[in-house]
């Protein structure tokens, strides 16, 4: 600890040359403060001492001619050793596949983000962390969640189908949880309940657009989330944040998002049991936050044969018990319609689950993600003094959430707040507590399935099937668009349906 005190450059934030941007994404992710050095020149390396680079992309002596004697260069390449895939390009990796779980001889499957970005996460920080500290620096992050709160609570809930009755008796049981239950409503399903939207007008409610489905096309996707806007401002909502049907998510629909000025999205195809995050499409990061879920509800049980409702009430409990002691957002999601408003049990385990965790944060997704958005803001910066003593510094200091510094040494984790822009720690004179290593005790990803998609499958795809948008309203002059045109229509014909 001595030579980091002795140097005159901070020890965080640390700089990034030339990395690949998963790493900016998950460095986002934690906390850990970070600037991107731009120019080839060695003043843009003098804001912090340790340096990460991609061997892949700069070779370390070419990197030297840029460096003091005080830097310390770390080559995040040696972080890809032992993986089956490169980490970096997994976390921005926008694909989706079909998986299976295995829930007490239950096999559920989902379509879910094609890889398991939490797990990548937690291993490629861990690593990180440690070679960091070999080399004598320090790691410390913004808490992911406001002080003094150790992890946050939220049920999702979709609102996919006109069943009014349902939803009535579903908000009986979400009287334990109304505080941290945020709802999406497809507007095609309940504009013309206007109970149950007064009703919803006393809770966090956000758009599932107007038809229940998300499109190939921008054009499509932003029509199809205007109507569902309008529809809920006139019904009195504000409309901030969106979820996309089947947890759908495209670069074509985060377009419409980001130019509609959406603050967040949730859509567990792109990304599932993590912290939030900036998707990366089209060689940079979206303005739209993710703000990820479990991928499992009750309607996964459902479509395998199991209607228990106090097995799956227990299944979400301990999902969330998990995710609680792992320190990480324990996001779950259902729907009302013909489930969870006809199983109270459901709702009445997570209850039970949080009514001895005062530590834990209920809230919205909303609010998760203006805290988050907040936070991610935070500029900041850490200069080593004398005697053991470090010098944490914010820029344009604001107290609107009550925030928190975590500290981590050899294994050991300290949790202070932060109150000012400036605050002076000695290391030596905090208490630490045992370090958990989630990795192996949250929620494990699925298995992959690797099923052949069959060849109706394949056509479905290709032409971005689907019979939720009336005929008339599919748009657009793409082979795609006329093929399921003529295919509707052939199929109108033949059945005499109106899909």
């Amino acid at each position: 600890m001595s030579e980091l005190s002795g140097s005159t450059l901070p020890p965080l934030p640390l700089v990034l040359w030339k990395t690949p941007p998963g790493l900016e994404l998950i460095l986002a992710q934690e906390g850990v403060p970070f600037e991107i050095a731009r120019d080839p020149h060695p003043l843009a390396f003098r804001v912090g001492r340790f340096v990460l680079y991609d061997g892949r992309a700069e070779s370390a002596s070419a990197l030297r001619g840029l460096l003091t004697h005080e830097h310390v260069a770390i080559d995040v390449d040696g972080l890809r050793g032992g993986e089956s895939v490169d980490p970096f390009e997994a976390l921005v990796d926008d694909r989706e596949v079909r998986a299976t779980w295995d829930v007490r001889g239950c096999e559920l499957r989902e379509r879910v983000a094609r890889r398991p970005k939490a797990w990548i996460r937690r291993r490629l920080v861990a690593a990180l962390r440690n070679a960091v500290a070999a080399q004598g620096g320090v790691w410390m992050r913004l808490a992911s969640f406001p002080h003094p709160f150790r992890s946050a609570f939220n049920l999702r809930v979709d609102l996919d189908e006109p069943a009014a009755d349902d939803y009535h008796r579903f908000g009986m049981a979400r009287n334990l949880l109304a505080d941290c239950c945020t709802h999406f409503v497809s507007t095609k399903a309940y504009q013309d309940e206007p109970e149950v939207l007064s009703d919803l007008r006393r809770y966090d409610t956000q758009s599932h657009g107007h038809y229940h489905y998300v499109y190939r096309d921008g054009e499509a996707n932003r029509k199809n989330l205007l109507r569902a806007e309008r529809i809920l401002n006139r019904n009195g909502f504000d409309v901030e944040g969106f979820a996309a049907p089947h947890g759908r998510w495209n670069a074509a629909l985060d377009d419409a998002l980001e130019s509609m000025g959406y603050l967040y999205s949730s859509d567990f195809r792109i990304g599932y049991d993590d912290l939030p995050f900036f998707p990366w499409k089209n060689g940079r990061f979206s303005r739209v936050l993710q703000v990820p879920v479990h991928p499992i509800c009750e309607g996964l049980f459902m479509d395998a044969g199991v209607s228990d409702a106090r097995f799956i009430g227990d299944y979400l409990a301990s999902v969330v018990k998990e995710k609680i002691a792992a320190g990480e957002p324990a996001f779950v999601y259902g729907h009302p319609e013909r489930r969870l408003g006809r199983m109270p049990e459901v709702m009445f385990a997570l209850a039970r689950t949080l009514k001895s965790r005062p530590l834990v944060w209920r809230t919205t997704l909303t609010e998760m993600a203006r805290w988050w958005r907040w936070r991610a803001d935070r500029k900041w910066l850490v200069i080593a003094r004398e005697g053991g003593r470090f010098d944490v510094q914010f820029d344009e200091w604001s107290a609107e959430y009550p925030l928190a510094l975590e500290i981590d040494r050899a294994g050991f984790r300290c949790s202070i707040p932060i109150t000012s822009a400036r605050t002076v720690l000695n290391l030596q004179h905090l208490v630490y507590e045992r370090r958990s290593e989630p990795v192996d005790r949250v929620v494990r990803p699925p298995a992959i399935d690797r099923r052949p998609s069959s060849f109706r499958q394949m056509v479905r795809e290709a032409i971005d099937w689907e019979t939720e948008t009336p005929i008339d309203e599919l748009t657009g002059g793409t082979l795609a668009v006329r093929v399921k045109k003529s295919l509707r229509w052939w199929k109108r014909r033949r059945t005499g349906t109106h899909s």
